[in-house]
This record gives structure tokens, sequence and C-alpha cells, in this order.
């Protein structure tokens, strides 16, 4: 008679411990003894205290029995017992997910009896000796070490083992030699290095899971060929090299689970029939060309399939709904599927769909709801599907994700749909020819929060339906036909993130909508008609962090409150009809990354409180009527006088987790914590987009690019002044235009320190002096413009500068050089060669011009000597000159 302990867990520090016990009703003072142990282990590597608080019946006391302690449940049955110590006889040990390493040795190394072993998600890479742990652990038969950051390889050469940096190289090769292992998980560490033959050892193993590792090197054959117990094996995430035929598999009768990424899969190198029925098969990124592999035309209980990023062509393969009714999840996208799509002709279970980003054309069919009602996530974006939705769509009740986006889809949006789809969170159909009126007051999608309905042809007023969803998050209505007044309930959303609405014809007056929105994040109502002053309190722009108002009809002045924000990133007011001072009461913790007021009619001086926006990377205050000098205290801006951490403020983006998405122990069956190695979520990132002229042209920057960008456009107003010599210690700046002012003096010497310039426009001002030779140091400029100053001397020639041409400095007549064509050492340039006809004409003029020269000399002698002899004044002068 004995017992089996069979549950020991607790919140942090979990244990599952199997200890042989005696046949009778309270435990005995070995096995009490035993558990003892394990909490003064716990406390040796916890805090004490938490470990007497939450094992507080746990007491060293005879008369207590340890199959009353909590956490303790005891199990009659029929053992014989050992009566060799206590810890010995634990079978199970779950310890996962704590910060266990080199602590763990003493304990393990005295559990010889065990059979399963959990040390997932601890931190064993540093530190930890398996070297010291494995040998002792023969009875091994589930072994979990995932999610370690185990460094070290699995290969073994003869009987040395590898070794590199004495961490934990000398761990795997000792792996082989637990040969009754049945599951073994090795995910998410990095080992590296090509597989072991002495795999092949392992005939009892079912699970084989080393996903996300860096293992590299041909897949030895012999090892998947001997290994015919896998049930499940999972190679995804790695750097294996070649290619990897599956009919190495064939005779693989139990094979329930293949995950395989990153290799160069075969699957039709010779004609061959499974044994094996599998219900997970993953093969994203294999590079498999071709039609969908044709074994799988022999799989009849499949639940999940991912064939995405391959090469795969050919129609919709309908046939694999057909054959497997049980089918869950599809993932064809990436690929290059075309044609119709066809659905089977009875109702299927499926709960995902992704074939976004293939060439399917047509429309949908009419009954695609009624046959697939109970999808969660459907995605077909990136095609060429056209028609309209079908009004079945309504039947898929279920459905949380829709991405429609990038299509040729057209028509209203069916009310059916609208109010049949009252589970959808995220909905997705820009980049379409959608049209008609949204949001009716019918529209029942209460559970909407992200919702993108741009760059498509609606038109009419927005009306009131959407509030309907008080959850919303994003809504990007932008670049459509939408007119009316900027509608008052948008003011109404709490938790609004995002406000996309530019774009559009949506006219009136700004200040009652503004007030009353509780917009957090992003609020972009541009190139709309828009009209009247702004009015913005200190209290909604504190919680903004980019604005874009451009291209409207604003007037008035601009609201200081924007300036005090301490949140604001963007401020984006060009091309309306702004006048006035810009605000002087500026937060001097601003996080103001980019200033955009271009194109208004601003007036005043350049306030020296602008230099109090220390992150600033971008200022637009060019078309303007600004006057006077350009302040001196720029260098205060850091993004403009040295490299700094890369700024994310410009991307922001949300995780979107779409509930069912399975487990793999809904499919398989094992005591492993094994999980899919494709992604479970979908990351939503909104970017920020901001235009500025640089290299004479108006740019578009965004995400990335915008996190690096730096400009300073203070052109077209009327300042005057010489520039000061401190703009050219801002070396982080890309792009400078000081073009079209009344600007004096000589170009500052100290610019040769802008190191990372790009653009560079001087022109129209009244500059004098020489262009600096220095400039030609600037190994990153592209465009440099001087045109129309009183600039004088030697253009530069070398580098960057040899380059440019005279259309670089028109309208400086003092300059030279061979960019203007002109020799510095003459005001003459140099005659151009002649012709032999001109050579000839050459030589008859000169002698026209000897026969002239000598008329000539003889009618002033002639001359002269008359006035002499008739005037006798002159003749007195001349004799009195000559003596």
């Amino acid at each position: 008679m004995g017992r089996y302990l069979i549950i020991f867990k607790f919140s942090l520090w979990v244990a599952i411990a199997f200890v042989q016990m005696h046949g009778l009703k309270s435990c005995l003072d070995n096995e009490r003894i035993g558990l003892l142990e394990i909490k003064t282990f716990i406390k040796s590597v916890s805090d004490m205290q938490f470990a007497d608080a939450i094992l507080v019946s746990w007491v060293d006391n005879r008369t207590s029995d340890c199959c009353s302690w909590e956490r303790i449940k005891c199990n009659v049955t029929t053992a014989n017992y050992n009566n060799n110590g206590s810890l010995k006889q634990l079978k199970i040990l779950n310890i996962g997910f704590n910060s266990f390493s080199e602590s763990l040795v003493p304990l393990l190394t005295s559990l010889t009896s065990l059979t399963s072993l959990f040390l997932e998600g601890n931190n064993l890479g540093v530190g930890f000796k398996p070297m010291k742990v494995l040998p002792n652990l023969r009875n091994l038969e589930v072994l979990d070490l995932s999610g370690n950051g185990l460094i070290g390889s699995l290969t073994m050469q003869g009987e040395k083992l590898e070794l590199l940096n004495n961490k934990c190289r000398e761990m795997n090769a000792r792996i082989c030699e637990l040969k009754n292992l049945v599951e073994l998980n090795l995910s998410w560490n990095k080992l590296d290095g090509s597989l072991p033959q002495c795999l092949s050892n392992l005939t009892y193993l079912r699970v084989l899971d080393l996903t996300s590792n860096q293992l590299s090197g041909n897949l030895p054959i012999s090892v998947f060929a001997n290994l015919t117990s896998l049930e499940y094996l999972s190679l995804s995430g790695n750097n294996f090299q070649g290619s990897f035929s599956l009919s190495v598999l064939a005779n693989h009768s139990r094979l329930e689970v293949l995950q395989i990424s990153r290799l160069q899969i075969e699957t039709e190198n010779f004609p061959w029939l499974p044994r094996f029925q599998l219900k997970v098969l993953n093969l994203r990124r294999c590079n498999i060309s071709g039609t969908i592999p044709s074994f799988l035309q022999y799989q009849y209980d499949l639940r999940y399939i991912d064939l995405s990023h391959n090469n795969l062509a050919g129609t919709f393969p309908t046939w694999l709904l057909q054959n497997n009714t049980k089918l869950e999840f599809l993932f064809l996208f990436n690929n290059f599927l075309k044609g119709l799509l066809h659905l089977p002709d009875s109702k299927r279970d499926l709960l995902h769909l992704v074939i976004s980003n293939n060439n399917f054309i047509g429309m949908l069919p009419d009954n695609f709801g009624m046959i697939l009602p109970e999808l969660v996530y459907l995605d077909m974006s990136q095609n060429s599907f056209e028609g309209s939705i079908p009004p079945s769509m309504g039947y898929t009740v279920r459905l949380l994700f829709l991405d429609l986006s990038s299509n040729n889809f057209s028509g209203e949006l069916p009310k059916q749909f609208l109010t049949g789809c009252v589970s959808l969170a995220f909905m997705n159909v820009s980049h379409n020819y959608f049209g008609g009126q949204i949001f009716p007051k019918y529209m029942s999608m209460t559970q909407l929060a992200w919702l993108y309905l741009n760059d498509n042809q609606f038109t009419g007023r927005l009306e009131e339906g959407l509030l309907n969803a008080p959850s919303l998050h994003i809504l990007d209505v932008s670049n459509n036909m939408l007119s009316g007044q900027l509608p008052h309930w948008v003011g109404n959303f709490s938790n609004l993130d995002v406000l996309l609405m530019s774009r559009n014809s949506l006219e009136g007056d700004v200040s009652v909508p503004l007030s009353n929105l509780q917009v957090a994040r992003i609020l972009d109502i541009s190139e709309n008609k828009l009209y009247g002053p702004l009015e913005f309190s200190f209290n909604h722009s504190s919680s903004l962090w980019h604005l874009f108002l451009h291209n409207n009809s604003l007037n008035g002045s601009i609201p200081s409150a924007l300036f005090q924000s301490s949140q604001l990133m963007t401020l984006d007011l060009r091309d309306n009809e702004f006048s006035g001072n810009i605000p002087p009461l500026i937060n001097e913790d601003s996080n103001l990354r980019a200033l955009l007021l271009r194109g208004n009619n601003l007036q005043g001086n350049i306030p020296q409180q602008l230099c109090h926006l220390r992150k600033i990377a971008i200022v637009d205050i060019s078309y303007n009527l600004l006057d006077g000098s350009i302040p001196s205290c720029f260098t205060n801006i850091w993004p403009w006088m040295e490299e700094g951490d890369p700024f994310n403020g410009f991307v922001f983006g949300y995780t979107l987790v779409v509930e069912h998405f399975p487990a793999i122990s809904a499919y398989y069956n094992s005591t492993l914590n094994l999980i899919f190695s494709g992604e479970d979520n979908r990351e939503l990132r909104q970017r920020v987009e901001v235009k500025f002229m640089a290299k004479n042209r108006y740019e578009s920057y965004k995400g990335g690019v915008l996190e690096y960008m730096t400009g300073l456009d203070l052109s077209s107003n009327e300042l005057t002044g010489e520039i000061p010599s401190a703009i050219g210690y801002l070396q982080e700046l890309h792009a400078l235009n000081l073009s079209h002012n009344h600007l004096s003096g000589s170009i500052p010497r100290s610019f040769s320190n802008l190191k990372m310039i790009e653009s560079m426009d001087l022109s129209y001002n009244k500059l004098r002096g020489q262009i600096p030779l220095e400039l030609s140091e600037l190994n990153y400029l592209a465009i440099f413009n001087v045109s129309y100053n009183d600039l004088s001397g030697p253009t530069p020639n070398t580098k960057q500068f040899a380059n440019f041409d005279e259309s670089n400095y028109r309208g400086n007549l003092n300059l030279c050089g061979p960019a203007v064509l002109k020799n510095c050492s003459t005001d003459l340039p140099p005659p151009p060669p002649m012709t032999p006809a001109e050579e000839d004409e050459s030589a008859i003029d000169m002698v026209a011009f000897n026969w002239s020269f000598a008329v000539s000399y003889v009618t002033v002698i002639v001359g002269l000597l008359a006035l002499l002899f008739l005037n006798s004044y002159w003749h007195r002068q001349w004799f009195f000159l000559i003596d």
C-alpha cells in the first residue's frame, strides 16, 4: 500500500511534488521532513517572510499531518516504499516562471527519482550548470527548459563536450543520455550550432520543441527518420540552411503537430502518401513554390494551417475547407494566389481566415456570411476584390476583426452588415471606393474601438450612429467627400485617442466642437473649409500630442495655451489666416518637436522665448510678415546641437488581442506549456506625418524618418540684420532656409560646422562678401542657393561644390570661378576661338585699320599746324609749353 502526494502549488514559487508514501491516512516523518526541506529551499532563494506566510501550516511538528497541509493533496494507492530519504522520492517538480539560477543545483542533484522537471521561464542562462544536474536525472520523461536564455550548442564532438565562455555549452550533450525522455521543450532560448545525430537515440520522444533558438546547419535526415514516435515537432524560428523534404516524415504515423519556418521545404520531390493525420501544420516562410502542397489532399483532420509568406500560386484551395470540416484557422497571406474566392457548399466553423496580399479578384460570394458564420478574424486586404459587401456578412455575429482595405470594393455599407456584426472591434475598409452616407442612426456596432474608413468616396453629413460605440479609440474618415459642419458629438467619446478627418469638405466654425473634444492623442481636421477663430483651453491642449489644422481658413490669434502645453509634440497651423504675434509665453518643459506656422499673417519679431522649446526639431514659420533680427539663442535647442536617442513620439500603437486565438492544448494534449510559433496579436501603429520644405521640394516625413529630421525655415518674411554666427553651430541641422528676407552682412564662416546639412538656401537677401571656402567641407550638402545677393570673390569648387553651377549663384555679379563661367584673374572672359571665316574677316579689317590710322594721323598734324598759324595766342602758348 502507498500514497502519492500529487499537488503542491503556490502563486509565485510553483512546485508540484509526487512523493511515495505509505498506505496510511497520515503522512510519515520522512514525508513531512521532505516537504519541510522544500520549504527551507524556497526560503533560501526567496523572501523568508513570504514563504512563512504562504506555507503557514507547514510546521515541524510530529503531531501535524502533512496530508492536511495547505496546497497538499494525498491519494491512497498501492506501491512499495523506499526508506532511503524523502526528497529522493520526488517525482514531479514544477518551479517555472521564477528567478532561479545556480541556487537550483543543490536541490536538483538530490532528486534522482524525478520523472518530470519544469524549469521554464527562469534565468538559467547565467550560472546554471546542467552538467551537475542532468547525469543524475536518468528517469526524466518530461523536461521543460524553455524561455531561459540558455546559451550553448546541441552538438557533441565524439566524447568531448563543446565548451564556450563556460556558459551552458556542456548542457545539451547530456540531453541525449536521457533516453527515457518523452517530452522535451527547449524553445525560446539562444541555443546555436547544428542538431546532433545523438537525438535519434531518444526513441520514446513524442514532443520535440526547439522553437525560436539560433540553431543552424542542415537538418540531419536520419534523426527525424528514426524518431517515428514523434507526435509534436516544432523547429520554427531558427537559422537552418539547405532544404528539408517532408517525405522524411512519411512513416510517422503518430505525427499531429508540425511547425517549421525559415527553411527551404520540399513537398513535391517525389510522390508520397503520408501515414499521419495532422491537426496543426505551420510552414510559414518556407519558400514553398507552386500550388498548395499535394500531400494536404490526404489530410482530413486539420484544425490549423499556416502557409503564409511563401510563393504559392494557383487559386483559392476550396478543397482544404471541403475536406477538413474541423478546420478553424487558415493563413495564406503574402503569396501569389489569384482568381475568384470560392467557398464550400455547406457551413464551416472556420474562425480565422487571412488571405491578404494576394491577387484575388471578383466579388465575394453572396452567401459568404452563411457559409462562414463563426468567423472571428477576417483579413482580405491588399487584393483586387470588387463589388459590394454581401448583406450575408451580417450573419458573422462573432466577428471581432475585419480588414478589407486596399481593394476595389464599392457601393454602400449594407444595413445588415452595420446591424449584424455586433461584436466587431476592429474594422478597416480604407483605400476602396465605398460611397454613400456613413454612421446611420441604426448602426449597432457597439464594440467598435478601431474604425478606418479613410480614402473612400463617402459623402454627406456625419450622422450620429457612431455614438452607439462608446469605446471608440481611433476614427479615421480622412480623404472622403464628407460635408456639413464639424459634428458636435465628436466630443462625446471619452476614450477617443485619434480623430482623423482631413481632406474632406467640412465647414463652419470650429470653436464649439473643439471645446467639447476630449481627444487625447491626435487631432487632424486639416484641408477642409473650416473658418473662424481657434479657441483652445489649456485643459484640452494639455491632453493633445499632435494637432493638425493646416489648409483651412482659421483666423485670429494663435491660442497661447498651445505653447503652454507640456504634452504637445506637433503643432501644424500652416496655410491659414492667423495674425498677430507668435505667443511669447512658452512652457520651458515643452515636448514640442514640430512647429509649423507657414503661410499665415503673423507679424512682429521672432520671440526669444522660442529658444525655450529645447526639444524642437522642425520649425517652419516661412511666408509670414515677421520682421526684426534672427535670434541668436538657437544653440539652446538640443536636437539641432547634438545627436540624441531616437524619438518615438511620432509613432505609437496598440496591440490588438483577438480573443479565441487557440492554445496548442486545444489540438494536442501535452503536459508541457506549448505555444504556436506564429504571431498571436496584431500591432496597430499610427504614424504621424509632417510636411517640410527641404531640397527645393515639399517633403513628407513620417515614422522613423521623421524621428531623425531636423530643419529651420524662416524664408519669405521681412527679417533684417546679420545672420547670427551661432546658427553655424547647429551641427545636427539637416535643412536651413533663410531666403527671401532682407538679411545683410556676410555668410558666417561658422556655417562650415553644419556637418549634417543637406539643404541650405540663402537666396534673395542682401548678403555681401565672399562665400567661405570652408563650406566645401559640408559632405552631405546637396542643395545650395545664394542667388540674388551681393556676394563677391571666388566660388568654392571642390567636393560637393563641384556639382553646383551658375543656377546656384544667379544675381551675384561679382562672383567668379568655374561655376559662374568667370575667370577670377580678369574682369573679361576669355575670347572664344575664331573660325577660318572669322580669321579672314579679321585680316581685311586690319588693312582698313592701317589706312584709316594714317589718314587720321596726317589730318591731326595738319589741323594742329593750321590752328597755330591762324591764332597768335595759341601760337605763343604752344612755344611756351615747348620751352
